[in-house]
């Protein structure tokens, strides 16, 4: 996307905690020959081979980490891309690429010392240099959708084969939690240099990951095979990854994913409908694992001059019109799932489970604001096609706002396209567009909602939300972070809307019980190099 952006489904929030990012040590336990276990559930024997089957909600937009703006295109890097960092299932950053990091007295400086013996699948060699012009690359390039991210980078250092300093401009709190991300991911510079405009969604051999991409088919698969050279190895020492293959299948309607799943075309899935969840569960031929995440679903309006939302008291009308707990309750979620009002998460270490602005919904409150503005509210709500958990929602949401005299004209689209308007900013009205969260709050909330950033779709400017949000970005105190995050999100939901947040998510993986060895993480990205086949 500029955003990792997932359709908006099913989610709830158990809340776990994550650790505020920016230690300056190699988190306490983890090592280099451990760090790529360090989430991997024991199982008693090591087993082999096998192809496992994913299925995936969408279509991937763009397998370069430079330009990738959706969720589903994460679940492919994560297996092919290893990143400077990572992070585990309680939230702790760990060891990847870099083993080991420090961070100068001032908060300026940070300096990486890289894994050894590291090579790209082309077998070049993964190095300090490499690093640089990684990095380099994502902060120069024209269109770069990791420019926010690595905002605080000025430069990077070859200090020497093995080491690289990031210099930064002011010290930035949120950058170990953005390279954990695409930001920190590692892609050959020959490669992708080859390839040219072909490496967005042919990035062949051009990772160091567990898996190496071998076959990408646009809306049918994309097969990732076994680096037999990966780093990586269990808890017993034994190398990873497992699997010898990994397919991944593109399957936009949530009840043919499951029916998939249940007659064996497909082994594993990170999307469930409420409406499933009990049964899943219920299903001993089933595994289901699930944890707090940081996702989050909203409704994008385009804020922009000449569009209807361009009046502001128009989507504080929307926000106060809709019934969050009807939506939770009613829609697709089925109960399954956290009412939420803006996009500082449970998980995060910055949520205030008092902001609660509209704990019921307001129709009368937002005809109010309509009648001050002296023309009624009809507008057009965009969604995606192709699954009827969303359109179920859309219908609620569209009966909510009713109530308060709002008319909103459902337009369904394809969800590349919505995200291409939305990027554009020429969606006409709103869009109904998730989150998939970010480890820190700042990868949650200053992209949307500081003038001019990356996935500011809604065209939402505020000087003093600007001036909140870049503060709390240089403070390394949790609490004061927090505060700071806090007051800024009380202009940006309440007082100054930027969207319209209604819902946390949670982070579901259901298997088939032959697999092995997964563990659901907050980010809602299966991590295949740990997964085991039965024979």
């Amino acid at each position: 996307m500029k955003q990792s952006r997932c359709l908006l489904t099913v989610f709830a929030i158990l809340g776990i905690l994550a650790v505020a990012c920016g230690s300056s040590t190699t988190p306490a336990g983890a090592s280099p020959g451990a760090a790529a276990t360090a989430a991997a559930t024991a199982v008693p024997k090591s087993v082999y081979g096998g192809t496992l089957t994913f299925a995936l909600e969408n279509d991937v937009s763009n397998l370069d980490p430079m330009l990738s703006g959706l969720f589903v295109d994460r679940n492919i890097h994560y297996a092919m891309y290893d990143s400077l960092v990572r992070v585990d299932t309680k939230g702790n950053i760990i060891p990847w690429l870099a083993e080991k990091w420090t961070t100068s007295a001032d908060g300026k400086t940070v300096t990486f010392n890289l894994r050894q013996g590291v090579k790209y699948h082309d077998g070049t060699v993964f190095d300090a240099a490499s690093v640089k012009w990684n990095i380099e690359r994502y902060i120069n390039t024209k269109g770069s959708s990791r420019t926010g991210d690595l905002s605080a980078v000025a430069s990077v250092d070859v200090v020497d084969a093995n080491t690289a300093r990031f210099n930064l401009k002011t010290a930035f709190a949120p950058l170990l939690a953005a390279l954990v991300d695409r930001a920190g991911m590692m892609v050959s510079q020959k490669v992708a240099e080859a390839m040219g405009a072909d490496f967005t969604l042919k990035p062949f051999k051009a990772g160091t990951g567990p898996f190496i991409l071998t076959e990408a088919v646009k809306n049918d698969h994309y097969t990732l095979e076994r680096n037999p050279d990966w780093w990586g190895k269990d808890a017993a020492g034994n190398k990873l990854p497992y699997l010898d293959k990994v397919i991944v299948k593109p399957i936009l309607d949530g009840d043919v994913r499951l029916t998939n799943l249940r007659t064996g075309q497909v082994q594993v899935l990170n999307n469930v409908a409420g409406k499933d969840v009990p049964a899943v569960k219920a299903d001993t031929t089933l595994t289901y694992l699930e944890t707090g995440s940081f996702a989050w679903s909203s409704m994008i309006p385009n804020e922009a001059s000449g569009f209807i939302f361009n009046e502001k008291r128009y989507v504080k009308a929307v926000a106060m019109a809709i019934d969050r707990q009807e939506l939770l309750d009613k829609g697709p979620t089925q109960g399954v799932g956290l009412v939420g009002f803006g996009p500082l998460a449970p998980a995060h270490f910055a949520y205030d489970a008092s902001f609660k602005p509209w704990p019921k919904a307001d129709p009368d409150g937002a005809k109010k604001l309509i009648a001050e503005v002296g023309k009624p509210l009809e507008f057009e709500l965009l969604i995606s096609s192709g699954d009827a958990a969303i359109l179920q929602l859309a219908q609620l949401i569209q009966a909510q706002l009713a109530k308060a005299d709002i008319k909103a004209n459902l337009k369904t689209q394809l969800f590349n396209d919505i995200v291409t308007l939305q990027q554009s900013k020429k969606h006409p009205g709103m869009t109904l567009i998730g989150w998939s969260g970010r480890l820190d709050p700042d990868g949650n909330s200053y992209d949307f909602v500081v003038t001019g950033k990356t996935n500011n779709d809604s065209s939402y400017s505020n000087p003093k939300v600007d001036e909140l949000m870049n503060a709390q970005r240089a403070e390394s105190d949790p609490a004061k972070r927090k505060d700071l995050l806090q007051q800024a999100q009380k202009i940006f939901v309440v007082d100054d809307p930027a969207r319209v947040w209604f819902q946390f998510g949670v982070s579901p993986i259901l298997s088939v019980k032959a697999v092995t060895g997964m563990q659901s993480y907050a980010d809602r990205i299966p991590r295949f190099e740990t997964a085991q086949l039965a024979k």
